[in-house]
């Protein structure tokens, strides 16, 4: 059985202006990046990705709902390598 990972990514508010101004914690230049994937949650059995994921986007949308389009994020389902189990030095 296929296991897979279930990853996630948000978008961040970041200061693109040159010389980095900040007025009352507002930026004078700024724009919404979307940051790196990041882990959270392992070990979805191949027959339950879909349903997680749709688990996660519902969640999210209620978040979205609730504390604006701020909260906003994205979730994809990938391959677990078993071959890279805990190797601990």
């Amino acid at each position: 059985m296929n296991l897979f990972k279930i990853e996630q990514r948000q978008r961040r508010l970041i200061n693109t202006d040159p010389q980095r101004r900040c007025y009352n914690g507002c930026h004078y230049i700024s724009e919404l990046v979307w940051t790196s994937w990041d882990f959270l949650q392992e070990d979805v059995p191949e027959n339950g990705v879909e349903a997680r994921l749709e688990w996660w986007r519902d969640l999210n949308a209620y978040a979205v709902q609730e504390r604006g389009e701020g909260a906003k994020r994205e979730f994809r389902a990938v391959p677990q390598d078993e071959n890279l189990e805990d190797q601990t030095p």
